[in-house]
Formats: C-alpha cells, structure tokens, sequence
C-alpha cells in the first residue's frame, strides 16, 4: 500500500508547529503534526499559559494589598498549592481540545519522535519520508514534500550550579513538579524568566533573591533600559532582593536546600535555587545532520531569511534556529514558513514587527525600534514620553507606576516604535505595533477615537506635542510607520 503523500509535515507542536500546521491548513496544503512529548509544547505545558495563569493571581494579590485603605479592608494571602493546583486545570482543559482543534481543521496529529529517514527527487522535487517512532513501539511512516522543524529548546545548564530537578531546578521542574512554597528561592537570572517567576514567587509568600550577572535585569536591546530601571525600582519596593553583576561561584545541595557562594564572597543558604540563564536548542535526535541541513556551533538550525534550512524544502521556526526565543516570535516564524512552504518563498522574516512582553511586578512590552536602536540605524530619533500617572484610568485603578514612549524620526515624522510600561501593557501594544505597520504612522495614534478613561488614550496623549511642533514647522516630508513598507 502506498504511503500518500503529503503537503507539509512539522515537527513539533509548540507555538511555532501548531500555527505552521494551522496556517498550512488555512492555505490548503495536506498536514501533518508531529508531537514525540506533551501536545502543545513547552508554551502550554510549561511556559506561557501556565506563568500567565499564576502571574494574573500574583497580580491580583498586589492589586488588593495596593488598594486597603483605599476601599478595600482585610488580608489576603496567596495560596501556592491551589494556585499550582487551578494551573493544572488550565492546562488540560487547553491539552485535552488540542487534537479536536487541529482535527477540524484537516490537520493529522501524530504522537511520536519524528526523524528523517530518507529523501528522494520525483520529477525534481524533494519527498521527505520521515519515521516516527510511535507508542508501544509503533513506528509511522510520512512522506511529504516540505517540512518545518519546530523542535523548541531546553533550559541552559550552569557549571556552577547544575540542576538536579529537586533543590536546583529549571523552569521546567517549577512548572510540573514544584507544589510547596520554598521559604526562601534564589534566581540565577535577571531576564524575563527570573523577574517574572521571582515576582510571583515573592506574591506568594517566598523571600526572594534574584542574581543577574549584567549591570541591568532584562538585559535585552530590544528593552529600553528606562523599562528596565523602573521595574527594578518596583521589585525592590515590594521587598524582592534584587543583586546586579552577581554570579554564582559555587552550589552544594543536601537534604534541606543548597548552600551558595555568590561572586561578592557571601554565603546563603536557599530552600530551593531556579537556574534560568538562557535556553540552548533542542535539534538532536531528528536526523538533521545526515540529511545535510547545517547547524551553527551552538546547535542552532542555519536558515535563510526565509526561514528555509540549507535543504531546499525544509524550514525551521522559533527556538531551534538563532533568533529571538519567545512564543511570540514562534508565531511570528511559522506564518512565514508556512506560507513560503506551501506558496513559495516570498515572505521574509522581520523581528521588530513582533511585541516583547514581560508580565512581572510592572508589565512591560515593546515593538520597533528603541530610541537606541534607532540612533544607530542613522535616524534623528526623538521619542514622545508621557509617564502613566497622567492617566485618568491609572489614577482610577491606582496603577500609576510606569510610562509610554513613542520613538519617531524628528526629521520626518516616521514612527520608529515604542514601549509601554505599566498596567495592560501586553495588550497596549497592538495599538503601537498597528501604527508601525500603518502608512498614517505617528499620525495613527491622532486618527483613532477612544473611550474614556482608557488605557489607549494615552498614546494619543504621548504624542500630540510632537505631532503638533511638526505641523507647526511646516515640514512637507512624512512617511508611514518603519514596518507599513514591509510584507
């Protein structure tokens, strides 16, 4: 019997697989889904639905603590088990529809671990077979035209404190195996992992200490560093121990904790230790190397700005080839692999389209270009800056902290991109990534009608002086926002 052939089979059912099988499907193609572990990858499992599940309760509990006096009387505390507890449920009600989804949609989800077994020309086009070694020792066997590894990343070992997943542990053990409040946790760490766990660990009860090596927490060029100074303020306000250009010297674990000597000389001791320094990619085991697609020296998949690998036919997305490693950027690749799978490459990869979120004690997100980035592309950069506390819903809700700036060309008017620091900001920045895409650029924020109070408004707000001084100079050069040129 012959094995029918197939439009595009992924591997991997994480942000970047499920929404290449997804948007292959929408495009008509024949699909396959490969998922060798838990259906939905490390964002539903142990990533991002379950910290955005716990984080919402943390905030919670500082909205209410914020608010006594203020309308509000009477404790509340945080309750660790029910909170890992109601995680779990999120989860499976999201795990257990998965396949129905992708069923309805024309897509075949097979459960295994995939690997190339073979390639062969038919009239010049490349068929993959690809064996996937199935339950109680199963093996199915797929043959397709194209294919895109969506094979995600683990978290990044540290020599000098290695996980052993009970007193040192990786996000990955806090998620599934983590069920008692340590007394007092200690992050390696300060980017996004650290800050946000570390927030929600201290809302819950935990004394917390977060170690970052840099001279800033989340040391990322695509976070201003203003952002980064204003939540680092939060933190510590709130009671989080935060210890920049602070390394790990050494670890020892014994029944009770880990004693660690930090690179300043001190010697503490922590229920338990989260090693968050990165993430490496997950490539092994999918027979890459004898196929010929190349990789990097760090494992990384090497593609093209398509996103195709050095075999023609076959693509990567997210955290498996060099690139930003976040669901959102996952996202953003498996579109654009899809699409060029199935249609031809045509579509090109552009990260600053795609929204930076960081939920911790202050929610902060980013798209475009920073005021740096944006000096060192050559651009008169100026940005519009207004702080949230001008904002009647902020004042409202009292959440005040933070701010909204918008970096545009002084010269031409192009808005250049944005960050927004404070209450909703994740959802704020649609609104900011709309008017980068949008040939009214700066001027889209002017055109919008608003309710009010909103949180929106705002940027309307940030901007009018600017957009008022250049109608006011009587320039006649503008251009549209810096990605509305761009596919």
């Amino acid at each position: 019997m012959n094995t029918p052939i197939l439009d595009l089979v992924v591997i991997g059912s994480g942000p970047g697989g499920y929404k290449s099988a997804v948007t292959a499907a929408h495009l008509g193609a024949r699909v396959a889904l490969v998922e060798k572990g838990l259906a939905g990858g490390t964002c539903l499992n142990q990533g991002c639905i379950p910290k955005k599940s716990l984080l919402h309760l943390a905030a919670l509990i500082e909205d209410v603590r914020e608010l006594q006096g203020r309308g509000l009387a009477g404790e509340i505390r945080g309750d660790f088990g029910s909170a890992m507890a109601h995680k779990d449920q999120v989860i499976a009600g999201i795990r257990d529809n998965f396949s129905v989804w992708l069923k309805r949609l024309g897509i075949r989800l097979v459960q295994g671990a995939a690997r190339f077994a073979g390639v062969t020309l038919e009239g010049g086009e490349p068929h993959f077979e690809i064996e996937v070694a199935g339950p109680e020792g199963k093996t199915v066997r797929l043959v397709s035209r194209r294919a895109i590894i969506a094979a995600g990343a683990e978290p990044r070992p540290l020599v000098e404190c290695p996980a052993d997943g009970d007193k040192v542990i990786t996000s990955r053990e806090f998620m599934f195996d983590l069920r008692q409040l340590p007394k007092r946790m200690l992050f390696v760490g300060g980017g996004t992992i650290g800050v946000e766990l570390g927030f929600l660990m201290h809302q819950f009860g935990s004394e917390v200490v977060i170690a970052e090596k840099t001279d800033r927490l989340l040391a990322n060029p695509r976070i201003p560093e203003r952002a980064s100074t204003v939540l680092e303020r939060k933190l510590k306000r709130v009671g989080v121990d935060v210890r920049k250009q602070t390394t790990i010297a050494r670890c020892l674990t014994d029944v009770e904790g880990a004693e660690v000597k930090f690179s300043d000389g001190r010697l503490e001791r922590f229920d338990r230790v989260l090693v968050a320094v990165g993430r490496r990619p997950r490539n092994d085991g999918i027979g890459l190397e004898d196929l010929g697609v190349d990789l990097d020296q760090d494992g990384f998949i090497r593609v093209t700005p398509y996103l195709e690998t050095t075999v023609p036919g076959i693509y990567a997305v997210g955290d498996c080839r060099h690139g930003p490693m976040t669901a959102n950027t996952a996202l953003h690749d498996a579109k654009i692999a899809a699409g060029n799978a199935v249609a031809g490459n045509r579509v090109t990869t552009n990260y600053f389209k795609v929204p930076i979120v960081v939920h911790s004690a202050l929610e902060i997100a980013a798209v475009g270009l920073t005021e740096d980035q944006a000096e060192e592309a050559g651009f008169d950069a100026d940005v519009a800056r207004t702080p949230m506390a001008g904002s009647g819903k902020a004042r409202a809700h009292h959440e005040h902290e933070g701010f909204i700036e918008v970096v545009h060309d002084a010269e031409t008017g192009q808005l250049l991109g944005g960050c927004i620091v404070g209450p909703e900001a994740g959802e704020q920045i649609h609104m900011m990534s709309a008017a980068c895409q949008s040939t009214r650029g700066l001027w889209f924020f002017k055109d919008m009608s608003y309710s009010h109070p909103s949180w929106c408004e705002e940027l309307e707000t940030t901007v009018d002086p600017y957009a008022s001084a250049f109608a006011r100079s009587e320039k006649e050069i503008f251009r549209p926002g810096i990605l509305a040129a761009r596919t």
